[in-house]
């Protein structure tokens, strides 16, 4: 074990020692080798498929100290890091790294912003009250993320948001991804039909495309 934390911590060995070495680490892993982790990790000068790896390292440890450290980079300038970070935050599963994630949504990197959308999806349940916020109140593409989401969940307490969302009329792509997230809820109440079959009048083709799905599928889940 000590023999796995020097290979790790001299950066003279080359990168794929030092991933072997970090396996040892986390199989053995104990609290004392955060400070290596977090050393390495917050250190620009550092290989970074180095320290992309302890990024996914920590996710795969998770708790309270681990998503403390990877919200410390998780502004990182890399880019490549930054989407190791989000993807790590997913792994944890903890409500904690849900506000992190939304706010990558707001990244210049298309990479980061993916792989944040589909960690938020990886905290279950622990992310439906942030993505009904976002879908509230966030930029077109970041309601986009929260309807998919939210339709993935499945959940029921998001219908009401939903709704909502789509009597304010905003950008056609986020009425579609609410019509479709109502389909995979499957919660046919009188409101969320009417709203639907209103929906089907649309002169937007993908909006009434998927009204009308939705509404079979709602159907189809009522009987």
């Amino acid at each position: 074990m000590n023999d796995a934390v020097e290979i790790l911590r001299n950066r003279t060995q080359p990168s794929s020692a030092r991933l072997d070495a970090l396996l040892v680490i986390v199989d053995e892993f104990q609290p004392e080798d955060f400070l290596l982790f977090e050393e390495i990790l917050c250190n620009p000068e550092e290989a970074t498929d180095v320290r992309c790896a302890i990024a996914l390292a920590l996710g795969k440890i998770a708790g309270e100290r681990p998503l403390e450290i990877l919200r410390s980079v998780s502004h990182d300038e890399d880019p490549l890091l930054r989407h190791y970070v989000m993807q790590a935050l997913g792994m944890t599963h903890q409500e904690a790294a849900a506000p992190i994630l939304i706010q990558a949504l707001k990244d210049k990197s298309n990479d980061v912003f993916a792989t944040a959308s589909e960690a938020l999806g990886e905290l279950g349940e622990k992310a439906i009250p942030y993505l009904i916020e976002l879908l509230s109140a966030g930029a077109d593409d970041a309601r986009c993320i929260a309807a998919w989401q939210l339709g993935e969940l499945g959940s029921a307490k998001a219908v009401p948001a939903l709704v909502e969302t789509i009597r304010q009329r905003p950008n056609v792509s986020v009425i579609a991804l609410c019509i479709w997230a109502l389909g995979e809820i499957g919660m046919g109440s009188e409101e969320v039909l009417t709203l639907l079959t209103e929906a089907r009048r649309e002169l937007e083709p993908d909006v009434r495309l998927r009204a009308e799905t939705a509404i079979k599928k709602i159907v189809r889940h009522s009987n």
